[in-house]
This record gives structure tokens, sequence and C-alpha cells, in this order.
């Protein structure tokens, strides 16, 4: 029971993370609504994959090592700043470039399938997102030090990754399908300059964040 409890724990925590927007958060958001619905859940499976990884390494004692090395630490996070920075860049730039706006009604047209590289590449973005954000590290450092059991039994590491795996993936999942629905697919064609202008600001306002962050 004690190991259930805190378990509990952990996910009552983590949820308040998830539902805090962040980087993965606009990223799965913008990928969803510019594209279609699998697509979205190909980058919200990998942000999951790369939270499933920071809660990893955090067990193992990886992320602490990490955050100990200086050099490393702010190398991941410098190459985080920049990624965010140029694809929230690419965002904004589409949502002020003048131009003829589309027309809502290419909404109803089938979308064309999208291939295998297609969904490798939202994969990969919501993986780096994910990965070279070092608060991940940080707040699974925080969290296991504080909650986790002192030699829990090998089945509790399972099951608490498996939770951060479903935690992550239902969250974000549930987020490309929100905004890859139809009617928000029809309402962001009627909007999406200042949407993704949003999106865009936000995202290089984060990246800049976490560069000036210590």
């Amino acid at each position: 029971m004690h190991y259930i409890t805190t378990l509990l724990q952990i996910a009552a925590v983590y949820s308040l993370a998830l539902i805090s927007p962040g980087p993965n958060f606009f990223m799965v958001t913008q990928l969803s609504l510019a594209g279609r619905r699998g697509l979205g859940v190909a980058s919200a499976f990998g942000v999951g994959v790369g939270s499933t990884l920071w809660a990893a390494l955090a067990m193992l004692g990886l992320a602490t090592v990490l955050q100990r090395i200086d050099w490393v630490y702010n190398g991941v996070r410098v190459a985080g700043a920049l990624y965010l920075v140029w694809f929230g860049f690419k965002l904004l730039r589409s949502g002020v470039r003048r131009g003829a706006a589309p027309e809502v009604k290419a909404v109803t047209e089938p979308l064309p399938p999208a291939g295998r590289r297609e969904y490798f590449r939202t994969w990969r973005a919501g993986f780096f997102t994910c990965l070279t954000n070092p608060k991940s590290c940080v707040f699974w450092t925080s969290v296991f030090a504080a909650m986790f059991p002192s030699h829990p039994p090998l089945w509790f590491y399972g099951v608490a990754l498996a939770t951060v795996a479903a935690m992550s993936f239902g969250w974000h999942c549930s987020i490309a399908f929100l905004f890859a629905d139809d009617r928000t697919q029809r309402g962001y064609r009627r909007v999406r300059r200042p949407i993704d202008a949003f999106c865009g600001a936000a995202l290089v306002g984060l990246g800049l964040k976490l560069a000036a962050d210590r």
C-alpha cells in the first residue's frame, strides 16, 4: 500500500506539471493544428518517449550527474533554447507574412495521407522538444529525491516509468485530438496567422527564458 500511495503522489505532482503550458504543449498544439490528427499523435508519442527517458535517467541517478557537469547541462540547455527559438521564429514569420489568406472551404477537402517521413519528423520534433529541455531533468530529479522510496522492489521502477509514459502520452495525445478536430481546424483556418504568431512568440519566449536560466 505504501508503494501505491507513492505512485499516486508522483502522478499528482506530474499532472500539475503536465497541465502547465510549456514547450511540449505549444509544439503538439501547433503540429496538430497545422497537420493531421495522426501527425499530432506522432508528436505526442515523441514527447512521451522523451518524458519517460528523462524519468528513467533520474531513477538511475544519471540526471543528477548531468546537473553537476556544467558544460554538459549548459550544452543541453542552449541546444534546447536554440531549437525552440528556431521553430518559434518559423511560426512567427509565417504568422506575420503578408499574402492572401487561405480559403476556409479548403478544410473540407480531404488531405493526402501522410508518409512515413512526415510521421518520423513530427515524432522527432516532439521528442527533441522534450529531450532538449533540461528543466525536465531538474523536475524528475527533485520529484524522485523527495518521493521515491529507498530500495523499492524492481516492479516499482517499471510501474513508475509506465505511469509517466501513460500520463505524458495520454495528455499530449488528447491535446492532439482536440486541436486536430474538424471544427477546430475550420476555426484555425480563419485565424491561422494570429495563432501561428502567438505560438511562435510563445516558443521564442520560452527558448529565450531557457537560455537565460542557470
